[in-house]
């Protein structure tokens, strides 16, 4: 498996139970986090494609519009297929 960051050239290895931060910090690239549990919804990306297992969360960390959406908490979701993902600044 791996992730596409959108606007990163080389797609990212993903090890298997890791969260698309782990992998994304693994691999080098800076990509905005805190906490790593959930709570803070500093790590939200948006999930283009691909299948995502998601971890519990605060549920103050991503509105239910955000979720309609796509985004998700690059901390708490394992991939469980390729996928694309866009950084939100």
């Amino acid at each position: 498996m791996q992730i596409v960051l959108v606007g990163h050239v080389d797609p990212v290895p993903v090890q298997p139970s890791d969260t698309l931060l782990a992998s994304l910090l693994r691999a080098g690239l800076a990509f905005p986090f805190s906490c790593q549990n959930g709570n803070c919804g500093h790590c939200k990306c948006e999930l283009i494609s691909g299948e995502v297992h998601e971890l519990e969360y605060s549920e103050h960390a991503l509105s239910t519009a955000e979720r309609s959406r796509g985004i998700v908490l690059a901390c708490r979701v394992q991939p469980r297929s390729a996928v694309v993902i866009r950084r939100i600044d």
